[in-house]
Parts: C-alpha cells; structure tokens; sequence
C-alpha cells in the first residue's frame, strides 16, 4: 500500500494545474487511466454549473479520505460526473493525465525507495511552517482549497501564502529527495521533467482556481442569505433571494429546492386538517386553503416537478416538500405516497447528496454562531433526509393530527433505524430535540421508562495496562428496567472544547444483541475520532439508544475517570422545559395514557409502600430508605428528591413499581418526596404512624 503522502502529492499535483492555451498531445493513456480519460473527454461541453464546478475542484479532498491506493483514486476520478463543469476545469483534468501517469510509472520502479514518502512529508511539513509565519487574516479566504488539500495540523483555516514561496518549496523538497536517493541518470531525468511540470502548474493554477472561486463566494453570499432569512421566517424575502441566486447559477440544485421550500412554508396548514379521521380522507384545496395558497402551492409543485426533471439522481428533498404541499391541500393520501418515495430515494441518494458538505464545512465561520448551526444543520436536513426534511416525521405528524399515535410512532421508530444505518449520525440529537418539539405525545410514548437505562464510560488502558490512553473509551450499559432490550445500537453524543454549545459529535457503538433486564454489560471500545481532540476535551455527553421496538434518550452517563456524572439533574432539565407545555398538550398526554392528574394522585396514595431497613456494616449503622411507587409514575418522565435534598442513590423497576432506594439517611417526624415532570409534579408526605412505621399521610398536586 502506497504511503499516504503518495496521495497527498498527487492531490496537490491534480490541484495545480496550467490554464495555460491547450497544447497537442500525443498521449496515450495506459489501462489504469483509460477510464479516467474516457470520462473528461466525453464530459458534456455547455454553459457550467456553479456547484457541479466546485464540487470538482473540492473533490480531491474526498478522494485522499476515501482512497487507499492510487488505482482506487483513479477508479474514484473515473465514477466522477463532469456533466456541467466548467469546460476549463474539464480540460486542465485532461492535460494532468499524462503526468499523473508519469507519476504511476515511476512509482512502480520506485517502489523499494518509496519517494512518494519522504516527498510528501517534506513538503507539508514545509508549508505548514511557512502557514505559521505568513498569517494573513484578511487573506484567509483566498486559497481555500488549495491549502485545505494538506494535512496542516497548526492551523484552522487554509492560510493565503504566495504561490513563489510554495514555488521554492517545492524545488527545495524535489531536490533534498533527489540528494537523498541514489537514481539511474535515465530516472533522475523522466523525474526532472515531472517536478519541472509541476512547479509550472503552481504558477499557472491560481487564476483558474481563484476565478471559479470568486464565482463561487458570490453565490454563498446569497445562499447564506436564503437560509438566513428562512430561519427568522421571512419566507417572501427568502424567495426573492433565491431567484437572485438563480440568475448567477440556473441549475443550482440547492436554490431551486428553497425557492419552493419558501412558498411551501409560508402557507400555513389548514385547521381543519386536524381533524382528519382516516387515511383515504381527502378534502377539496377550496375548503381548507384560499384561492391565493392554493396557486402558490401549485406553482411550488410545478417547480419541484421541474426539478426532479432536471436533477433525477437527487430528487429525494424535492419529493419530501412535494408531500408537505399535498398535505397542506389536505390531500393525505397522495401526501403520504410522496414521503414514503422521498424514504425510499434519500438511503440510496446520500452520498450524492452530500458532495458538497465539504464546501460548507470548509467555511469555519459558519460554526461560529446560532445563525450559521442552523444554516449547515438545515443543508444537512436536505440533504440527508433528517430534521423538517425527514419524511418519517412528517408522516408521522399526519398521523397524529389523524389520532394515529401507533402508526405515528412507528415512523419516528423508522426514522431513527434509516438513521442509524446511513454514515453521517451527528444531526441524531437534532432529531431528538425535533420530535420533542413537534411530535411530542407519539414521541414520549417510544421512550418507554427510558430514565432507567445509565451510560458508563472511561479511558481504555493501553497495551499491558500501562496507564490509560486518551484517544480510547470503554463503554458500558446498565439495563436498570425489569425488560430485557434486544439488538441495541448505542450512540455516544460527545460535546469537545472549542465546540458550538448545540454541538455534538456522535459515536456509534458495536450493536450488543441482548441486554437482560437489570445487567451491565460492557460493549466494548472505540476510539475518538474528531479533530484533534481526545479525552481530556470532554465537556459533556449524553446517549441515544435504539432497540427492536423503543427509542431511549439516556441523560445518565457517568465518567468513571472523572467521577463526573453528566446528568443535567434532571430537575433543572423539568424547570426549563415545564413552560414549553400548555394545559391543553397537557390534557392531550394524559388522555393518550387513559390517565389525569386526579387518577395518578389516587394511584401514588394508595400504592406508594415506605419501609426503613438497617445498612451499613458492623463499624457504622445507618438507615436505608425504600420507597415503591406506582409504576405509572415512571411515564412521567420524572425526576425526585428527598426532603429537597437528597437524590436516590438506586433507582429500578420491579414488576408494577418503581423502586427507589436512599442510603444513610436521617428522617424527620414528617418527610416529603418531591415528583417532578414537565407534565405534572407531585409531593407525597409521609410520616411515622403508632406502630412506628412510615407511611403516606397526604400527595399534593404542585403547581407547574
């Protein structure tokens, strides 16, 4: 296997390329790079797309990711589409040919003294010592994918460094190699032409680069602006703005997607779709929605359908927005046709549709602010199918507006497994926090008692345990419910210094088939992956985990290094939440689980059981309290205090109660435990009676 330098070099060789008038050219492609020739010479000619230009001058980056071999970077440069890039940019690709495949040959004579090696770690080395000392912030932007294409460690964002200095790099590298190696006359001067074309390149590139990019910033500016103003829900504003990108770039996949979508978001759904009973209901656009909605919403469906014509390979969002504007005419079952094609396309379109994050990862500002989160989070939701784009949720909201709770759940369930198998998991939070927000009655009842699953992680020991290593974790589970979870795939949600406050990186853990009913169980090792950090820039962390028929949000993870146990308290988790409730989503709960707040506080009188048990050991003596609630207390989501101080030190379930257990504890003549939910919040008092036990002498309802 070729070192990873090797790739790095060519990388930067395919990046710099002349634009220079073309030359004739007697080459004749070998068999490795027949396919590459083949698709740049018969790459469609014609006005460029903006993007599909990007996305090739950008695309290296993905193939040094992705590529291990140099025959595997040329199969991913052969699968590349040139349809709509720019005819120089296809042209450029055409002439490196031949000295890529100068490249390739002396390779494989070189194989023994692996040049590729020592000159491709020469010459980073080299230029990120150069980054260090040319920082130029007004320039930054400059030569963005240039530099970003080197494994600069030192340095945040791609630094603007004159092309002579990179020049005389680069000679310098080419000739401490050719000093350090001992080469036949006849290589020393097929390798003098090859670094001779290639320094020349350097000279000849930045005005092509520099001008497509230039081209390119001036569309962002006005695709920020579209997100932008969608987010603060200027939706006519949003598409003016978008018809301004338009002009620039006619084909932009992105612009034609949220020049509808800002049609499809400023028509409001009808009330009277609320009431929708059955799925084969159909009511008349004219009875829902004004005259006025309704063209706006036909001219957005004729525009998706444009679209889908247009971009076939990438039609998954628009057949998504295609649903929501059925549902909004009221037309459910043509609604729900839509979202489920739009499931079936985004599994087997996201790694088109994904081309151009790296475009917008490489702008660091945008994870500066809220403004930009929501901007990067909401092209990922377009593109991935996660978030308002998902079309489970959607689905899933139809159901509930129908009283569908079974189906409805059903579909967050399949939203959560799509997720889980696609590769990108970061936006999981996001999802959670989006079904809590919109779909919060069907959602709550996929997180059965979820609160009694903990999460325990710490710092792997290194190689016959000397010490621990801070790039590893070993992760466990404890099942603390009376039911055993079945194929459970775990995600860690890790939030890392230098991060956005919403932000997370997420770990998906080995699948565990079985977890029994109160077992730990370790699930093993993986390693952090994200940038430069490691263990010690943990901040916080939380888990989702995925089993065959429940969904769990698990607050309770604990660092067994740090004795740090990330749990928001839960109670300061239920006193920011309770106002995002009214009384009548309130209501909605309780119905949903035949239950009100009068029948639980019935059920917490007359079944909580108290009992005080001796602990300790034979040097000190205490008291341990036992207290069992009713088990349908647990739906709540709650979280309990004692006395207002004490927390429980164990907390299970044991067939129809809750089991919660105090350690050492010091009891009053009259005690109170606090129940605390965004739903409802109890105090139940208990007291010691003649036969000098406790029990419960009142439950209060509490005021939210």
């Amino acid at each position: 296997m070729k070192s990873l330098w090797f790739y790095i070099v060519v990388a930067i060789s395919l990046a710099l390329l002349p634009s220079c008038k073309e030359e004739k050219s007697e080459y004749v492609p070998i068999k490795a790079f027949e396919p590459s020739f083949q698709a740049l010479t018969g790459a469609k000619s014609g006005e460029h797309d903006i993007e599909a230009t990007v996305r090739v001058l950008n695309g290296l980056e993905l193939a040094q990711a992705r590529s291990e071999s140099f025959d595997e970077f040329l199969e991913f440069m052969a699968k590349q589409d040139y349809s709509n890039v720019a005819q120089d940019v296809v042209d450029l690709r055409v002439k490196l040919l031949p000295v890529l495949q100068e490249m390739y040959l002396i390779d494989q004579e070189l194989e023994h003294v692996n040049m590729w090696n020592t000159l491709g770690r020469d010459l980073s080395t080299d230029v990120s010592q150069l980054a260090e000392t040319n920082i130029d912030k007004s320039k930054r932007s400059q030569l963005r994918g240039l530099l970003r294409l080197l494994p600069i460690s030192n340095t945040i964002e791609p630094i603007s460094i004159a092309v002579s200095t990179v020049s005389k790099t680069g000679e310098r590298v080419f000739n401490k190699f050719e000093e350090s190696q001992k080469l036949e006359d006849d290589l020393r001067g097929r390798l003098h032409k090859v670094r001779q074309r290639y320094l020349e390149y350097l000279q000849e590139y930045m005005p092509v680069y520099k001008r497509h990019m230039k081209e390119w910033d001036r569309l962002c500016l006005i695709k920020d602006r579209v997100y932008l103003q969608l987010y603060s829900g200027q939706y006519k504003e949003a598409f003016e703005s978008s018809r301004e990108a338009l002009k620039i770039d006619p084909n932009n996949r992105e612009m034609l997607l949220l020049q509808s979508m800002a049609i499809v978001q400023d028509v409001a759904y009808p009330k009277q779709i609320k009431s929708l009973k059955d799925q084969s209901v159909t009511i008349s656009a004219n009875t829902t929605l004004d005259e006025n909605a309704v063209s706006r919403l036909q001219n957005a469906d004729k525009m998706l359908d444009g679209y889908i014509q247009k971009h076939p390979a990438y039609s998954a969002p628009a057949l998504l927005l295609k649903g929501i504007i059925y549902s909004k005419m009221g037309n459910k079952s043509k609604a729900i046709t839509y979202f489920d094609q739009a499931a079936t396309e985004y599994p087997r379109q996201a790694d088109h549709l994904t081309d151009m994050l790296s475009s917008y990862r490489a702008r660091t500002y945008l994870n500066q602010t809220a403004e930009g989160a929501y901007l990067l989070n909401l092209y990922q939701s377009t593109m991935e199918g996660f978030g308002i784009f998902s079309p489970n949720f959607a689905k899933a909201a139809l159901h509930e507006q129908s009283g569908d709770m079974a189906m409805a759940r059903e579909e967050i369930y399949n939203h959560f497994f799509r997720r889980s198998n696609q590769a990108v998991h970061d936006c999981l939070l996001s999802d959670m926090k989006f079904c809590e927000e919109n779909l919060s009655f069907s959602f709550k009842q996929l997180l059965p008692e979820n609160s009694y699953m903990d999460v325990e992680f710490a710092r792997s020991a290194k190689f016959m345990g000397m010490g621990s290593d801070n790039n590893k974790l070993t992760i466990s589970l404890h099942n603390r419910s009376d039911k055993p979870l079945e194929n459970v795939r775990l995600f860690l949600c890790i939030h890392f210094t230098d991060m956005y406050k919403t932000d997370y990186h997420v770990v998906r853990i080995p699948t565990r088939n079985r977890i029994n009913a109160n077992q730990r169980i370790e699930f093993g090792e993986v390693e952090l992956k994200y940038k430069d950090k490691t263990f010690e820039d943990i901040t916080r962390v939380r888990a989702i985990a995925l089993t065959d028929n429940s969904l769990c949000w698990i607050d309770n993870v604990y660092n067994a290094d740090t004795k740090i146990n990330y749990n928001h308290t839960r109670t300061a988790t239920v006193a920011e939440l309770t106002n995002s409730l009214n009384t009548v989503q309130r209501e909605r709960y309780f119905k949903l689980m035949n239950e009100d707040t009068k029948s639980i506080s019935e059920s917490l009188r007359a079944n909580t059981a108290i009992e005080v048990k001796e602990g300790g050991n034979i040097f000190k003596r205490t008291n341990v309290l036992h207290i069992r609630l009713p088990r349908i207390v647990v739906m709540l989501n709650p979280a309990y205090k004692l006395n207002e101080q004490r927390v429980p030190s164990r907390d299970v379930l044991q067939g129809s109660a809750a089991h919660l257990v105090f350690d050492d504890v010091v009891l009053n003549e009259s005690n109170t435990l606090t129940i605390k939910s965004i739903y409802a919040s109890y105090a139940i008092h208990f007291a010691k009676d003649s036969d000098n036990k406790y029990s419960v002498t009142k439950v209060d309802l509490l005021t939210l």
